[in-house]
């Protein structure tokens, strides 16, 4: 196995069915909208690709908050207002639409009933073409971040755990 570079953090579920691989650089820049969004919500969406045996969901680009979502401190409601550009210039370059990110400011990073509710909605949808969209949530209180990671289906979710180990990318 090829140790990876420290550069990315890798998330698995605990029968190890589902992995992800989130870049420094998408962290760090969905850092950045969380803390220039403070102290309301914010979010966005997550585009990037599958390891060659679709094993590992790489999470390799996000969008800013889109226009005319609604931020509010305790809401969030992600606008569609110029997504339909950023997923033809992704899917050009071989990417496609994974899920969500999320941003929980002085709270929990676990996802309320209604992100449940809308990525479950997102899972079914077809004109996603994405039956197991991942949801990143940020949250944590002050400097301190916690991150939340699942993979969600038709009816349910699978929690991640943030994993350190040699990784493969097959």
């Amino acid at each position: 196995m090829k140790k990876e570079k420290m550069d990315n953090m890798f998330f698995q579920d605990n029968n190890q069915r589902f992995y992800v691989k989130l870049e420094k650089s998408v962290y760090e820049k969905i850092l950045h909208y969380c803390l220039i969004s403070y102290p309301k919500e914010t979010g966005g969406i997550l585009i990037g690709n599958y390891s060659q045996n679709l094993s590992t969901a790489n999470i390799i680009q996000t969008s800013e908050p889109p226009q005319k979502s609604i931020h509010k401190r305790n809401f969030f409601k992600r606008s569609s207002n110029g997504l339909k550009s950023i997923f033809d210039d992704a899917w050009k370059n071989g990417q496609y639409y994974l899920g969500e990110w999320h941003y929980h400011p002085d709270a929990s990073a676990k996802p309320s009933s209604l992100d449940i509710n809308q990525m479950i909605a997102f899972s079914k949808d077809e004109n996603l073409k994405c039956p197991e969209p991942i949801l990143l949530i940020i949250g944590g209180v002050g400097i301190s971040r916690e991150i939340f990671i699942s993979v969600f289906t038709e009816n349910s979710y699978i929690v991640l755990n943030h994993i350190e180990v040699d990784y493969k990318d097959n």
